[in-house]
């Protein structure tokens, strides 16, 4: 004989299901929102890395040469033009030279070589306009290239992201020029 009210579970109910749905929307929501803002951040210093890399090894080339300069021969802030000697005599006197000009276009510095008649770019996402400025042998900040001793270099760097500023960073070196007397 069977109890008259006795119900077998075969499911859930409707309001099981709805809370469950509920508590699962919930939950996944949380996960993306922590998935975007992780892949954010890993983004914001992955092109971080990028840029202080990039800068790194631009002002490494320049301060390589901008160290064996002997002479000057035009600056603004954002294009200089330095002699270099590629060659001496027994007695030290110089037998051949070779010009580098350093240049700013377009948010990226450039380089040209007139030895190799070659054009590099050095570095992009620049957004100063301000990246030589002269010195003499005081430390005196000067305009006149005759009497420059030491270069100052700022490099400014910006990486956009769909119209806004992801990452910046900030390099400077003064370097002196060694074979200026």
């Amino acid at each position: 004989m069977k109890a008259p009210h006795q119900h077998r579970a075969n499911g859930f109910t409707l309001v099981e299901t709805m809370v469950a749905c509920a508590i699962g929307t919930v939950v996944l929501g949380g996960i993306c929102s922590t998935y975007i803002i992780a892949t954010r951040g890993f983004m914001a210093i992955s092109n971080y890395r990028e840029l202080h890399t990039d800068g790194r090894l631009a002002i490494d080339v320049l301060g390589r040469d901008l160290r064996a300069v002997s002479q000057v021969t035009s600056c603004n802030p954002s294009n200089i033009v330095v002699i270099i000697p590629t060659a001496f005599s027994s007695s030290g006197n110089v037998i051949s030279n070779k010009t580098l000009t350093y240049s700013l276009l377009g948010g990226a510095l450039f380089r040209a070589d007139s030895e190799t008649a070659k054009t590099s770019r050095l570095v992009t996402n620049l957004y100063n306009q301000n990246l030589f400025t002269l010195y003499d042998k005081l430390g005196s900040n000067t305009t006149v290239t005759s009497v420059a001793k030491g270069i100052q270099i700022e490099l400014k760097f910006r990486k956009n992201i769909v119209s806004q500023i992801q990452s910046e960073d900030f390099l400077s070196a003064r370097l002196d020029m060694r074979n200026v007397p």
